[in-house]
């Protein structure tokens, strides 16, 4: 693949295709990261960037434009997935305990997959998140493709569902072949609408086929692309699809720690009193990363609206105490929060690959821990 996206940068700078080169360039980056080697490609993507006008003034355009040209897919893709280079890092989502600690490992070994290769032994790319809404299984994926350098390419199930009988595993299938072409990080988002159990005497026999489909082809990937398949509803999963996955990584509830850390992450622009964040986040035990993060925006709309610059302590109460409502209002509290308790480190927190696990096929069972959760823009 490296040696067609060559001859494609030598044949768009012998024909003046700027756009070409730029295209052909940005895919071996692409390439470069897929295979671990991220410091490569982030130097590749700044080379890129720096490129200076060409061709009788034409430019080269702003490198997120290029990257949203690249990464952005077309025609009948462009109906099933959606995506683009990430900017997410390790640093913008708060995770805690066991989680992070599998998140970092699963990112090492994809850093250095060419050394685990020569061993005979792939890093681990397929990944099941599971967890309640709004605890940072979005956001997390978002943060892979930023560190690992690959596009995010979510996939889209307004387009992948049909009323064509076959065409919804024809139109998974499509995706899988982009894999090998297209090395990025695809999210198989609320996964659970397309992968419910088979035994379910609800479903209809087009349902099954296409969890039949979706199982065959995960086994069947060779790809080097990451696969991250998310869901609230791990109970509902097929049990054969838990085996499918290299790692299954929880998300939990956050605990007063991991609230404190989400807002000092959000509310770093301005000086507040550690006081303020302990009694906040105390308050806020029971609430999803999603909720506690809408808290902080509206505190802020309502410094903005009332023409200040400094951040109070009211703003920041009733925000909360208007989330902690809505929550109640709508029925989407998550049960009691952990308490505060250190993470234990559950069985749950690191699963072994499907091989070495004896109940890698059952589905977890969801306890309420911690787990934590990220910046600005996920809710689930």
């Amino acid at each position: 693949m490296k040696a067609d996206i060559l001859k494609r940068l030598v044949q768009a700078h012998a024909d003046g295709d700027d756009a070409g080169f730029r295209k052909a360039a940005l895919q071996l980056a692409a390439t470069e990261g897929n295979a671990g080697h991220t410091r490569i490609a982030e130097e590749l993507r700044a080379l890129i960037a720096q490129l200076p006008e060409r061709r009788g003034g034409a430019s080269f355009a702003p490198p997120e434009l290029a990257a949203v040209d690249i990464a952005q897919p077309r025609g009948e893709l462009g109906g099933l997935l959606t995506g683009g280079f990430r900017q997410e890092r390790l640093r913008d989502v708060v995770l805690g305990g066991e989680t992070k600690r599998l998140v970092e490992r699963l990112l090492q070994e994809n850093h250095h997959r060419a050394a685990l290769e020569s061993w005979g032994t792939p890093a681990r790319r397929k990944l099941l998140f599971f967890g309640p809404p709004g605890c940072g299984k979005t956001l997390t994926a978002s943060v892979i493709a930023g560190e690992l350098g690959l596009p995010l390419m979510t996939v889209r199930f307004d387009g992948l569902f049909s009323r064509f009988l076959g065409a919804t595993a024809g139109h998974l299938k499509v995706i899988f072949d982009e894999m090998p072409r297209r090395p990025a990080v695809y999210l198989f988002d609320e996964v659970d609408a397309m992968a419910k159990s088979r035994g379910d005497a609800q479903e209809v026999g087009e349902v099954r086929r296409v969890v039949t489909s979706f199982l065959q082809l995960l086994d069947a990937d060779r790809s080097g692309s990451v696969v991250i398949a998310a869901t609230n509803f791990e109970s509902l999963l097929d049990r054969a699809l838990f085996r499918r996955f290299d790692a299954l990584v929880p998300f939990e509830m956050p605990d007063t720690k991991q609230l404190e850390g989400l807002l000092r992450l959000r509310l770093n622009a301005f000086v507040l009193p550690p006081r303020l964040l302990r009694a906040l986040a105390a308050g806020a035990l029971g609430m999803s990363f999603a909720d506690s993060a809408r808290a902080c925006e509206d505190a802020i709309r309502t410094m903005i609206l009332d023409q200040r610059r400094e951040l109070t302590e009211e703003d920041l109460e009733t925000a909360f105490a208007q989330a902690r409502a809505r929550v109640l209002m709508t029925g989407i509290a998550h049960g009691s929060a952990p308490g505060g308790a250190t993470h234990a480190g559950s069985a749950r927190g690191v699963v072994p690959t499907p091989a070495s696990g004896s109940d890698a096929s059952a589905a977890p069972s969801r306890t309420t821990g911690k787990h934590s959760r990220r910046s600005r823009k996920d809710t689930g």
